[in-house]
């Protein structure tokens, strides 16, 4: 399974060692419930390089958000607590825009962190190209209707639920949820 899930979103055709061609084998990664959600890469608070699957191995909560979001700006007061108290996951924030409505810097990332309180949950910076509004879209986007949306993975990063809007009491549960389950 782990084999089969390192081909993501790609067809391969491998040679054995007898030049024999193995068929193609398509890999589907979508932001739907159930499978996994697409390797990707962003910029983190320092403005460094990082790979969504570097996450692997954890449950996650993915939170999309934007500065200028006040519904955002509340649940990213709780992201330290939810952090802290289920160590064992990951509440990533995905910021897609800044206060000026394009995408964040890293210096942006900071100013969230420092304004929020947030210290060891990552905050990385995203853009509207990682969104999607049209759920047709949703096999390499994630489907955003409203501000926040959180999606909620498993250890594989396999999409266990969605969540549109902040609703402190959702979070927790699935952060218990998630917790138990891996």
């Amino acid at each position: 399974m782990l084999l089969f899930g390192l081909f993501l979103a790609c067809t391969a055709e491998v040679e054995t060692q007898n030049t024999q061609a193995i068929p193609e084998v398509e890999v589907y990664c979508a932001t739907l419930a159930g499978k996994r959600v697409c390797d990707f890469s962003m910029i983190d608070e320092n403005g460094d390089e990082v790979w969504f699957y570097d996450l692997m191995g954890k449950p996650v909560i993915l939170d999309l958000s934007a500065m200028w979001c006040v519904p955002c700006q509340r649940a990213a007061e709780e992201v330290q607590e939810i952090q802290d108290t289920y160590p064992e996951l990951t509440y990533l924030t995905i910021l897609i825009e800044n206060l000026q409505g394009v995408p964040p810097e890293w210096d942006d990332l900071q100013v969230w962190e420092n304004e929020l309180h947030i210290d060891t949950a990552p905050t990385w910076g995203g853009s509207r190209a990682l969104i999607t509004s049209d759920p047709i879209e949703i096999e390499s986007k994630f489907y955003l209707s409203a501000w926040p949306t959180f999606y909620f993975l498993n250890d594989e990063l396999q999409v266990e639920g969605y969540q549109r809007g902040f609703d402190s009491d959702t979070i927790a549960e699935w952060a218990i949820d998630l917790t138990n389950n891996n």
